[in-house]
């Protein structure tokens, strides 16, 4: 009987783990080893972060180049109508329409003027008929004075 006196002593002494501590315990170990595998690098978490930065920045430059096509699309809507295919022809290379006179002012040696397009002074139409230019170009009578 001492004997079981001993042993009931002894199971008394020896301090029992509660339930709870046994899952706490668990936990503790999943949870790092998770931390070791997402700090190794074995999670791609890193990879996910770089490729959310790379798609920003393809957004970014894709609305930009959306942007500048929709410029051109303008641009080239633009050249589809007379007007501006006849005011780039003035600015660009001096067009000007028969019975309009162009002006190009030269700039001083050694300065560099802005390149501005002359703009087309009206004439008045011209009636006479081809002999009778003909016989003013002999006699002089087409020259006109600057003054």
């Amino acid at each position: 009987m001492t004997d079981t006196l001993e042993r009931d002593v002894a199971q008394r002494r020896r301090p029992r783990r509660k339930r709870g501590s046994r899952w706490a315990t668990m936990l503790f170990i999943v949870l790092l080893i998770s931390l070791g595998l997402v700090a190794t690098g074995v999670l791609p978490i890193q990879q996910y972060l770089e490729r959310e930065t790379q798609v920003n920045a393809a957004q970014a430059r894709l609305d930009s180049l959306v942007a500048q096509n929709d410029s051109l699309e303008a641009d080239a809507t633009a050249l589809l109508s007379d007007q501006e295919i006849e005011r780039i022809a003035r600015e660009q290379y001096g067009y000007v329409l028969p019975g309009e006179v162009g002006y190009v002012v030269a700039p001083i040696d050694g300065e560099d003027a802005p390149r501005q397009p002359a703009e087309p002074v009206a004439t008045e139409p011209d009636d006479r008929g081809m002999l009778q230019k003909v016989w003013d170009f002999i006699t002089g009578r087409d020259v006109t004075s600057d003054g």
